[in-house]
């Protein structure tokens, strides 16, 4: 999982769309657009500090650097649609900075992507999705501040360091902060407290692995960061309510082969 990517610095302008199902992903955050369609079930989307429920006919817009992560209702299925800000130039420069008041838009035609064989196609789907957010919500500046970057350095010191002890106070000496205030100022803008979300981060890494490789249990525990096997395996159980080999035996486990070569995708 990789937390800072990116997408638009790359030679050419990013689109990617891939589907998923009964699937969790935590906070991260990105340069893309993201927009999470739901086709069955129910996502809950924390966007920011904020909790948003989309159902069916709906989608979730996200805007490039929010904080964001989701969890699906079971037996949910969903679209996830990434885009660089240069393939809607127009929206993305009217709209730099801003984010939306209500992100869900409601929309009963599902996407599709067999026609979009061209750029001027896929220009014409995204600005048609950006139509709907500028019809149905308020578009407004986003308020930045000091605490929210200093969690952008938190995560990204995660995404660099998680194979590693990773503890809050490493990063506290490496950013130069108090620790009680960082722990403090995490758990209340990702409701969660460092320690789980480091676990959470971590375990998300081994579905991966345990999904797309054929490694040893053991040495993906110490590929994620873990010491031993026995913690391993305990906070796997918590999380998935699996142990590692009934998770990769299960008949519900999906490769998300595209999406994992593209870095981004894990669960």
């Amino acid at each position: 999982m990789v937390l800072f990517q990116h997408f638009g610095l790359e030679s050419s302008p990013i689109f990617k769309h891939f589907d998923i199902s009964d699937l969790n992903y935590p906070i991260h955050l990105h340069r893309a657009f993201e927009i999470l369609y739901v086709r069955k079930g129910q996502v809950q989307e924390q966007v920011d500090n904020r909790i948003y429920h989309v159902n069916p006919h709906q989608f979730i817009i996200v805007f490039p650097d929010q904080l964001h992560g989701f969890d699906m209702s079971p037996n949910t299925t969903a679209t996830i649609i990434l885009f660089s800000p240069e393939i809607v130039s127009a929206f993305s420069e009217q709209y730099k900075d801003h984010i939306a008041d209500n992100p869900v838009i409601f929309d009963n035609v599902p996407p599709e992507f067999e026609h979009l064989d061209n750029i001027f196609g896929i220009k014409s789907f995204l600005y048609g999705l950006c139509n709907k957010v500028v019809e149905q919500t308020q578009l407004t500046l986003k308020k930045t501040s000091s605490q929210l970057t200093t969690i952008y350095q938190i995560i990204n010191y995660i995404n660099d360091h998680y194979t590693e002890s990773c503890t809050l106070k490493q990063i506290a000496d490496s950013i130069g902060y108090d620790y009680v205030y960082l722990s403090k100022l995490f758990q209340k803008t990702i409701n969660l407290s460092y320690t789980k979300y480091l676990n959470s981060f971590r375990i998300s890494k081994a579905r991966e692995l345990l999904k797309n490789t054929s490694l040893p249990v053991t040495d993906i525990a110490f590929n994620v960061g873990y010491e031993n096997l026995r913690t391993f395996n305990r906070n796997f159980k918590d999380v998935t309510r699996n142990t590692p080999a009934q998770y990769r035996k299960s008949s519900k486990v999906t490769k998300y082969d595209k999406a994992i070569q593209e870095n981004y995708i894990s669960g």
